[in-house]
Order: C-alpha cells, then sequence, then structure tokens
C-alpha cells in the first residue's frame, strides 16, 4: 500500500528533504522516506495500522514535528502535512458518554522559539485554535489550559471541547491547527482508533 501526500511549510510552500518516519509503539522508525524538490513523498507500507507519523526537517534548529497517529493503510492512502516551530504533541481525543455531542481533545503544544530561549515552560500562548473532524472545521466550544505533572516540573496542556459535525456520530479523523502570537503554526492528526 501506498501512503503518499505533500509536505509543506505554514504557508502551504513545499518543503524539500523533509525526513517522514513510520514509527511503532516504541517510537522507534521502521520506514522511512524523504520529501523530493516538489514536497512530494511516497512510501510503499504493508497494510496495517501505524501507531505514529512524524514529518520533519532540521528538527530543533529551524521546525518540530508534524504528528499523525493510528492511521490504518487498507489502500492507498494520502496524507498531507505542515509544519513549523510549534508542535502538537500527546494528542488524544475522546468522547464522555452522555454528555453535549462533541468530542475531547488533549494535547501539548511546545514552543522551538521558548525552547531555544531556555524557557522552562515551552508551550505557546495559542491565539488560533482550528480542529477539523472527517475534514470538515467545527467550533471549538471550550478551551482549558491544565498542568500536567512531568516529574521536576510541571508541563502545560489543553483540553479543548470540539462539537461534532452535524449527523456525525462516529469521528473518522480529527486534525488540529495552532497559531501563537508570533504567526508559528503546529498541527497534528489523529485517526479513531478501530
Amino acid at each position: 500500500m501506498l501512503l503518499f501526500g505533500n509536505v509543506c511549510d505554514k504557508n502551504g510552500n513545499p518543503v524539500n528533504d523533509a525526513i517522514i518516519e513510520v514509527k511503532n509503539e516504541q517510537f522507534l522508525t521502521v520506514y522511512n522516506t524523504m520529501s523530493d524538490e516538489n514536497g512530494c513523498y511516497s512510501i510503499d507500507l504493508p497494510a496495517g495500522k501505524y501507531p505514529f507519523i512524524t514529518a520533519v526537517k532540521d528538527y530543533g534548529v529551524n521546525f518540530l514535528e508534524f504528528w499523525c497517529q493510528n492511521i490504518n493503510i487498507g489502500q492507498d492512502t494520502r496524507l498531507d502535512v505542515r509544519f513549523d516551530t510549534l508542535e502538537i504533541y500527546g494528542l488524544h481525543v475522546f468522547r464522555v458518554k452522555g454528555a453535549f455531542p462533541s468530542l475531547m481533545v488533549y494535547f501539548r503544544p511546545m514552543s522551538l522559539g521558548k525552547y531555544k530561549s531556555g524557557e522552562t515552560d515551552i508551550c505557546p500562548e495559542i491565539k488560533s485554535l482550528r480542529v477539523y473532524i472527517n475534514e470538515n472545521e467545527v467550533p471549538v466550544l471550550k478551551r482549558n489550559s491544565v498542568l500536567e505533572y512531568c516529574g521536576n516540573s510541571d508541563m502545560r496542556a489543553y483540553l479543548i471541547q470540539a462539537a461534532l459535525p452535524d449527523g456525525i456520530d462516529a469521528w473518522e479523523r480529527l486534525d488540529i491547527e495552532i497559531r501563537d502570537a508570533d504567526d508559528a503554526f503546529g498541527m497534528a492528526t489523529i485517526f479513531a482508533e478501530r
């Protein structure tokens, strides 16, 4: 099966020589490829479920990673990615039974600029947050900043509530995009576990 797509920066410009890695549950790379001069990539994969896919160029120097989780490859699959200097890490999605028809979305955003300046809190101040469910943009109903214990310090994370599109009871794919006050950008994708 072919996994393919385009790798772009935050403005949609193609990124050449980006590394696309397919990782297992232990975050070890099991397959990888690079984007060409037009930002295109393709990788031949056995059919199956892949827990993590990352894409980046010059990690920690100029960019942070795009993350995709729980992708099930049963046919040729397109996955377009964008990345910049923000990263959405630890993405989880769940429904609260008996609650308003929505999804709860948990994630830890990271800022390369804050990391490089030596700040201990590398969570950006999010100015713009967009959520897409099954490729339809949906309203963000609530946004909560939470603290996550990380051993000798805390890390800020977010728990947001996103409305389900009208007539949709089950979700297949969720994409999240964030921007900070400096227009730094981050994106991640997660597929429903089936």
